[in-house]
């Protein structure tokens, strides 16, 4: 993993774990050091912070085990509350001004299920007039509080990413990638993400909540699952019919994540959508560290 950002703290946040990895050394694969710690119970929840305390101690206990004090964090949010949305802007706006452009047409041209947001914009094509951006809205009194969290706990908060965009970050510069629709399904113990990559910009996505007992029998175990796929084929279709206009259909899944019946969905899955799926195998991690691995490569500036 070469191109790691060596030097620097790289966490992933969920509502169970959180996943850590920290490159000491970006020329020896050996000197990665990683893990995960499962949060008590109710520390987070809906992926906002609920017992700050409890989190400013769990992660203050891995500053001191890996002397990570004053390092530089790059963090990673649950992606359950983002809005991703494609807008219009005059061309000649710069990007900074293209975001307050943007900031002033919230509640009129458009809509927001959330106040005060934190947002980001990415150019895209521009003809004399206008020009395309993609909109990424988060709640700003999430990250802030895990800003506040992570310094607390010794750390200096840099930059936050979205999960969906630091396994996508992994896959296009691992694998250099060349399919241009793509659909992640990021499947975790409590939740499914699904995330359509179009030109390897994120262009949707699609957020569920998954409730599973990990000692129900197989056979209802698989029926969620097929459940859940039939979403994934809908989402699918909605992104050729409706997203590209019938111009471009998905051409490639990614299947990753930390859910506890992954192996039975590999199995599945070739069964009901005839679509090339990357599993993240044979990786220098398991698969459900390919979201802290391309954390890891998200550039500091």
């Amino acid at each position: 993993m070469g191109l790691m950002n060596n030097g620097r703290v790289n966490i992933v946040i969920t509502n169970h774990v959180l996943r850590y990895s920290y490159h000491k050394n970006n020329s020896v694969v050996g000197r990665l050091v990683h893990g995960e710690v499962e949060f008590p119970e109710g520390t987070i929840k809906d992926g906002a912070i609920e017992k700050t305390g409890v989190f400013v101690e769990v992660v203050n206990e891995l500053v001191h085990k890996h002397k990570w004090k004053r390092k530089k964090l790059f963090f990673a949010v649950p992606d359950d509350t983002v809005v991703i949305r494609q807008l219009q802007v005059p061309v000649a706006l710069t990007k900074e001004e293209a975001a307050g452009y943007v900031k002033t047409q919230i509640g009129s041209s458009f809509y927001l299920p959330f106040s005060n947001p934190a947002i980001a914009i990415e150019f895209l094509d521009a003809d004399e007039k206008n020009r395309d951006i993609l909109l990424f809205a988060y709640p700003k009194d999430k990250i802030s509080a895990y800003e506040e969290a992570f310094g607390k706990a010794g750390l200096k908060p840099m930059a936050a990413d979205l999960t969906a965009l630091s396994i996508y970050r992994y896959y296009y510069v691992t694998k250099q990638a060349e399919k241009n629709h793509v659909l992640l399904m990021h499947w975790n113990k409590d939740s499914l993400l699904l995330t359509a990559f179009k030109n390897h910009k994120a262009v949707f996505s699609r957020y569920m909540k998954i409730s599973i007992d990990a000692n129900r029998d197989e056979q209802s175990v698989r029926q969620l699952i097929n459940e859940y796929i039939i979403e994934i084929n809908r989402i699918i279709d909605f992104y050729q019919y409706s997203i590209t206009k019938g111009e471009a259909q998905i051409n490639q899944l990614l299947l990753s994540g930390d859910f506890p019946f992954l192996k039975m969905v590999k199995t599945i899955l070739p069964e009901t959508v005839s679509l090339p799926v990357h599993y993240f195998e044979n990786e220098e991690l398991t698969a459900k560290y390919i979201d802290v691995l391309g954390l890891a490569l998200k550039k500091d500036s």
